[in-house]
């Protein structure tokens, strides 16, 4: 074999090694999100709407961004969020008030690091979205939004369909 075919061999199997490891981190990277499902949600003044909601975990924590637009600000750490999802073990429960501060008119709410507070579940296996029947309520729902001394009505949100992709606690 010529030197010049050696090289250009050499030079393929570098490259399809550096493929294979940059897919092997992509892969390992998105195992904890992002997944996304539109909710249907009410809030406490009885508004019906739906959000595309955005679900990442990693070392143990939950981020949620929900797109929608609010006309009120919030301070940092106010905004209460509780989602439930479904575990291989049962019910995995994250809840806290984790949030950077909000301008008014922020278009998408990014809330956490959230901590997971209930549940059993180790790395690499599956969160489920809890699918339930609607119309959402204060006594229905896999995601609840609380504000703040009641500057902006609580929200209540449940899906009917599975997050995609499937999200993999990590």
């Amino acid at each position: 074999m010529s030197k010049r075919a050696r090289s250009a061999k050499f030079a393929a199997l570098a490259t399809a090694g550096a493929l294979a490891a940059l897919t092997a981190f992509v892969g390992s990277a998105s195992a904890g999100g992002p997944s996304t499902s539109p909710y249907n949600c009410v809030d406490t003044r009885g508004g019906a709407f739906t959000a595309k909601v955005t679900y990442s975990t990693g070392g143990g924590v939950l981020k949620v961004s929900i797109a929608r637009t609010i006309p009120v600000g919030f301070p940092a750490n106010s905004i209460n969020t509780t989602v439930l999802f479904n575990g291989p073990s049962g019910g995995v429960v994250y809840d806290g008030a984790i949030n950077p501060p909000y301008p008014a008119s922020s278009p998408v709410l990014n809330l956490g690091a959230i901590p997971k507070v209930s549940g059993t579940i180790s790395p690499g296996q599956p969160l489920n979205a809890v699918l339930t029947g609607t119309p959402p309520s204060p006594s229905n729902w896999s995601l609840r939004v609380l504000f703040p001394g009641g500057s902006w009505p609580s929200w209540y949100c449940v899906t009917r369909t599975p997050l995609t992709p499937p999200l993999t606690y990590n």
